[in-house]
């Protein structure tokens, strides 16, 4: 229930969970959600869930408007039950003319929780790391720290806890700044959008799960954000590649993003001002911008 965007969840014959297809809904642009998936493979960052362009063709498309005809959102949201509706006229047209609905594809992920602590522009404030990730500041210490968030309102519910490092918690929340930054991402801190996950026994690392409100015209949120916080020290090797990226040819960049012409040139938009800004504070502090 929780979001404004419609999803489906995608699950097989005997009934077991495959993954989420997300449609261009609401805020979620699904072409964004695919090439923040790439962006992430291509600078090196392993915090996104793997994403597919797919399409469901008009005879499935008649089956999710079989579902989408019986639910209502009202109760839990205003917006959402709008954005019902808007999909639903979309499938009516799409299987009256023969036409696909397109979408991204993301596989089922499990052990994994929000993070409220980091999920608000206040609560990254007061958050251990937060300090950590300014030019000016100490490097942080590779010392154990606990994840936990319990929930009863979102799933999946119940308690979610893990352990992580301080340094790489600082690492990681940089750099998903960074890259919200480079993809115009809106919706980062309303205090659902920062996940961690269990990856292996009680070790944890935070997730970037959704994605999907990026690209808007003229939409610099992020990068605000992140010149407002002050947020001034990242991982080098991420961003020597997104230097290497502004170079690379912008036909086979577009192509490798899954992105429309319209939507790459705010792509290349935020990407240019996102490296100015970098250049800035390089001036401003040297090495001292780099995480150790």
């Amino acid at each position: 229930m929780e979001g404004r965007s419609i999803i489906l969840k995608i699950k097989d014959t005997q009934d077991n969970k495959l993954g989420v297809f997300k449609p261009t809904s609401g805020s979620t642009l699904h072409r964004g959600e695919y090439a923040m998936s790439k962006l992430g493979e291509m600078v090196g960052l392993d915090l996104y869930p793997k994403a597919e362009l797919k399409s469901l063709t008009p005879k499935t498309q008649k089956k999710v408007m079989a579902l989408l005809e019986w639910v209502r959102f009202d109760k839990y949201s205003s917006r959402k039950e709008q954005n019902r509706q808007i999909m639903m006229e979309e499938l009516k047209k799409n299987i009256d003319d023969d036409v696909a609905l397109e979408g991204t594809f993301k596989p089922w992920y499990t052990n994994f929780q929000f993070y409220l602590p980091l999920g608000t522009v206040e609560g990254l404030k007061k958050h251990v790391v937060y300090k950590y990730m300014k030019a000016s500041s100490v490097q942080p210490p590779h010392k154990r720290f606990l994840l936990k968030q319990c929930t009863q309102l979102l799933e999946p519910k119940g308690c979610t806890s893990g352990y992580t490092h301080i340094d790489d918690l600082a690492h990681d929340m940089s750099s998903i700044m960074l890259l919200d930054a480079v993809m115009g991402n809106n919706d980062r801190f309303p205090g659902g959008n920062v996940h961690f996950r269990i990856i292996t026994g009680k070790d944890a690392r935070l997730f970037s799960l959704d994605n999907g409100a990026v690209l808007k015209p003229k939409d610099k949120t992020a990068l605000n954000i992140l010149k407002d916080l002050g947020i001034t020290r990242f991982v080098k090797q991420y961003v020597d590649r997104l230097y290497e990226i502004r170079n690379m040819d912008k036909k086979e960049l577009r192509k490798d993003l899954g992105l429309s012409p319209e939507e790459f040139e705010i792509f290349l938009g935020n990407l240019t001002d996102t490296l100015q800004y970098l250049d800035e504070i390089k001036a401003k502090y040297g090495d001292k911008i780099w995480f150790k």
